[in-house]
């Protein structure tokens, strides 16, 4: 793995020192975002921001579902409610970008695959250990960085991404972690995961042309810590224009409190920076459960 792509490792006393000062120092909390709420899934083809990274996506023939997390996760609660009915959802293929409890959320993916018992799972590399148990080893796709797969028409790449794994005590970086790159005749959409700023989001842009990249811009506080694993609004924006990415639309706040910055804070950062300069790029705002029709102009543009 190349060493930019990989967060350094901070102690366990300090993250331990950091989680225990939040219990006594709690900030009250807002609702981040206000929730489109809809009955089933939409006709046609269409990108849906579930809350947090979790992305649902309809191109061509295929539904895709990206980090889907339905409910809460260990020790932390929606404070958005899902836009959909769970019992409503179904996905044909799921994306999992890396092994974090908040990406990779084995009840909701256990509950896909009773939806559909022939669900297709792509993950990076190392991600079977996960997986044993729940979905049989056909039905589970193993990537590297920059390897690729066709599937339900879909031609979809894992590339880098400057962060790490962990989901026990013992298993740190023992399966590879990254972003998705979906392609079709007509599309070429951009999920990052989890990542800190780095020189990969120019590689990236260097081999694909992006219409669209959903990139994270919440949970950057304290910067100490957050800074090597996550972005933050302006970085956020560099990495947009980095890829050459046509639009972009921000994802990962507003959902679960896994920071010190307020919940909201993130999008009214990131509404005055688009609203204060101009960029090479279509900045897009939606609600989490908001329809994205793709090639539509943005009701968000720089001044």
């Amino acid at each position: 793995m190349t060493k930019y792509c990989t967060s350094p490792k901070i102690p366990f006393f300090k993250i331990l020192r950091w989680q225990l000062s939040r219990l006594f120092s709690r900030m009250p909390q807002i609702e981040g975002s206000i929730v489109q709420t809809h009955a089933e899934l939409p006709e046609g083809e269409y990108a849906m921001w579930m809350g947090h990274a979790t992305l649902w996506l309809k191109l061509g023939e295929s539904t895709v579902a990206i980090d889907p997390v339905l409910e809460n996760i260990p020790m932390h609660h929606r404070f958005t409610v899902l836009p959909i009915p769970k019992e409503q959802l179904h996905a044909d293929i799921v994306l999992i970008t890396h092994a974090h409890y908040d990406h990779y959320d084995k009840p909701s993916v256990k509950f896909l695959l009773a939806q559909n018992p022939d669900l297709i799972i792509v993950a990076p590399a190392g991600f079977w250990r996960y997986m044993k148990g729940l979905v049989d080893r056909e039905q589970c796709f193993e990537m590297e960085w920059w390897e690729s797969l066709m599937v339900g028409g879909l031609f979809i790449t894992l590339v880098p991404a400057k962060h790490w794994s962990k989901r026990t005590l013992l298993d740190t970086n023992k399966a590879l972690w990254g972003g998705y790159v979906i392609q079709n005749e007509e599309h070429t959409l951009y999920h990052s995961g989890d990542s800190a700023s780095g020189n990969h989001f120019k590689t990236i842009g260097e081999r694909f042309e992006i219409d669209e990249a959903f990139l994270p811009i919440g949970a950057y506080r304290p910067e100490w810590i957050m800074r090597h694993n996550h972005l933050n609004p302006p970085e956020a924006i560099q990495a947009a224009i980095d890829l050459g990415a046509k639009t972009l639309i921000p994802i990962h706040y507003g959902t679960f409190d896994l920071s010190d910055e307020p919940l909201p804070e993130p999008l009214e950062w990131f509404e005055k920076l688009i609203a204060e300069n101009r960029y090479p790029f279509s900045p897009r705002i939606v609600r989490i459960g908001e329809i994205y029709r793709f090639n539509t102009t943005s009701t968000f543009k720089s001044i």
